[in-house]
């Protein structure tokens, strides 16, 4: 059995276009998956935030205002640390400029209020974060 060019050209073509078309339905597919994570994350993490912010509310409404600043304390906690470290998610120069601006204005804010939460290893990638940044606790 022998294969002529123009058997050897079809075939080419056949897998060539069956190629293309898994490439576009496979990064399709991916970058859909992939949005889907993205978008519920940043969904989950902005629920997470209102809820934190009406329990907030209702503590300083019920006249505990304490409760009320250690849920805002926590809170700045949980959003520092996902700052540090910065890779692997490199960001452009004006986001690195934002975040870099934020932990200046959190460390310049915790040095005027102290505390200790109850998570001792929160609090410790705090100081780290703090100090990677040139900051003295």
């Amino acid at each position: 059995m022998s294969i002529n060019s123009k058997s050897l050209l079809a075939l080419f073509l056949v897998f060539l276009a069956g190629s293309t078309v898994g490439f576009l339905v496979g990064g399709y597919t991916g970058t859909n998956f992939g949005m889907k994570i993205i978008v519920n994350g940043m969904l989950n993490k902005d629920a997470k935030d209102v809820k934190t912010q009406l329990n907030a509310l209702r503590a300083l409404h019920g006249g505990d205002s304490a409760r009320a600043m250690e849920l805002l304390e926590a809170a700045i906690d949980d959003q520092l640390v996902i700052f540090d470290p910065r890779e692997p998610y490199p960001a452009d120069q004006a986001a690195t400029e934002k975040v870099d601006e934020a932990i200046r204005a959190a460390y310049e804010y915790r040095r005027q209020h102290p505390r200790q939460s109850g998570r001792p290893q929160v609090d410790a990638m705090v100081r780290s974060l703090f100090d990677k940044h040139g900051l003295v606790n």
